[in-house]
């Protein structure tokens, strides 16, 4: 009987952690895709900053800058590089 009870506890206990490590992931993706987030919105928000003259080296006009300034979603390619873990 002892035998039995200390096996399924191992079992239990191994599946709590690989439960735990499952969480952790999960939430470190989170919080990166939360950081891209910030990041994305603070981007554009500097680009509504930005002079004329700026924005012409950067090579857009400032409707260009608005219209970029106004999106909600993320860059796909920025989606896609956090994705495959290059942030």
């Amino acid at each position: 009987m002892t035998t039995y009870t200390e096996k399924c506890s191992q079992s239990i206990v191994g599946h709590q952690a690989a439960a735990l490590d499952i969480l952790t992931q999960l939430f470190r993706q989170w919080m990166k895709h939360q950081q891209l987030k910030f990041q994305v919105a603070q981007e554009r928000r500097q680009l509504t900053e930005m002079s004329d003259s700026m924005l012409r080296d950067l090579g857009i006009s400032r409707a260009q800058a608005q219209a970029e300034a106004m999106r909600s979603g993320l860059p796909a390619a920025r989606l896609h590089s956090l994705e495959r873990g290059n942030c």
